[in-house]
C-alpha cells in the first residue's frame, strides 16, 4: 500500500513538473514575443528615415541644393537608430548571425561613397532597405511572432513586418523617382517604365492587405497614386515641384507608418491577452 502511495505521489509530481515547464515555457514565450515588439519598431522606424534619406540624397544629386543642409540630421538620426538596435540586440541575445550590425555597415558604405548618381543612391538605398526588410522578417520570427503558435498573432505580424513595409517601400521608391524627375526636369522613357511598374507595386500590395488601412489613410494614400500616375503618363511629373512632391508623398507613407505602429500597440495588447494557463 505504502509503495502503491508512493508511485502514484511520483507520478503525479512528474506531470505537475511537467505541466509546470510547459506553463513557463509558454510564459517564457510570451514575455520574449512582448520584448521582440519593441526590437521590431526600432527597426521600422530605421527603415522609415533610411527611405527619406533615399528621397533626399536622389533629390539633391540632381541639383535640390536645399537637401543638403537636411541629410546630415537625418543620418544622425539614423545612426541612433542602429546604435539602439545594436544595443537591444546584445542585452536579448540575439544571433550574431541575424544582426543589425551588417545592413549598418552597408549603410556606412552607402554615405561615405563618393562620386555616385543619383540612380546609383537610388540602387544602393533600395538594396540597403531590402536587406533591412529580410532582418526585420527575421527578428519577428527570432522572437515567435510571424511563427506565433497564435493565428492571429502570427498573421497580424506578417501583414506588420512585410506587406505594410512593403507597401510603404513601394511608397518610397516613388518618392525617390518623383523627386529625380522633378528636380532634373527630365523623365527618359526607363524612368516612366519603372514608376509605371512601382504604383501597380503599390497597387497590388493595396490589395492584398488583409486588414484595410484606416478610412482617410486609405483614400489619401489611393489619391496620392492617381496624381502621380496621371503626372507620369502625361508627362507633367517634369514640372512638378520637388519639395511638393517629396513632402506629399512623405505625408502619405508617414500615415502607413503610424498605422503600423498602432498596429503593434494593439499587438501587445493581444499577446498579453493570451492565457498562459493550458
Amino acid at each position: 500500500m505504502m509503495l502503491t502511495s508512493l508511485f502514484i505521489l511520483t507520478c503525479l509530481t512528474i506531470i505537475l513538473m511537467a505541466i509546470g515547464r510547459q506553463i513557463w515555457s509558454k510564459k517564457a514565450a510570451k514575455e520574449r514575443a512582448l520584448m521582440g515588439v519593441s526590437g521590431i519598431t526600432l527597426f521600422i522606424e530605421l527603415i522609415k528615415l533610411t527611405q527619406q534619406h533615399r528621397g533626399m540624397h536622389s533629390g539633391f544629386l540632381n541639383g535640390k541644393l536645399e537637401f543638403k543642409a537636411k541629410l546630415p540630421v537625418l543620418e544622425s538620426s539614423i545612426d541612433t537608430l542602429y546604435s539602439n538596435l545594436l544595443s537591444f540586440e546584445e542585452n536579448h541575445d540575439y544571433p550574431a548571425s541575424l544582426s543589425t550590425h551588417f545592413p549598418f555597415k552597408q549603410w556606412q558604405r552607402l554615405i561615405n561613397s563618393s562620386d555616385i548618381n543619383s540612380s546609383e543612391s537610388f540602387q544602393l538605398h533600395s538594396g540597403l532597405i531590402a536587406r533591412q526588410l529580410d532582418a526585420v522578417w527575421d527578428m519577428s520570427d527570432e522572437f515567435s511572432l510571424t511563427s506565433n503558435r497564435h493565428e492571429y498573432i502570427r498573421s497580424t505580424a506578417q501583414q506588420l513586418v512585410k506587406t505594410l513595409p512593403e507597401l510603404a517601400e513601394a511608397l518610397g521608391q516613388i518618392r525617390a523617382l518623383s523627386v529625380q524627375v522633378a528636380a532634373k526636369q527630365e523623365m527618359s522613357a526607363d524612368k516612366k517604365l519603372q514608376l509605371l511598374f512601382t504604383l501597380g507595386k503599390i497597387e497590388e500590395h493595396h490589395q492584398n492587405l488583409t486588414s484595410p488601412l484606416s478610412s482617410p489613410t486609405d483614400k489619401r494614400l489611393i489619391t496620392f497614386v492617381a496624381e502621380i500616375k496621371k503626372s507620369v503618363k502625361d508627362s507633367s511629373l517634369c514640372q512638378e515641384n520637388p519639395d511638393s512632391i517629396f513632402q506629399e508623398a512623405t505625408q502619405v507613407i508617414d500615415h502607413v507608418f503610424v498605422f503600423i505602429l498602432a498596429g503593434f500597440n494593439d499587438l501587445k495588447t493581444t499577446i498579453k491577452d493570451v492565457k498562459v494557463l493550458l
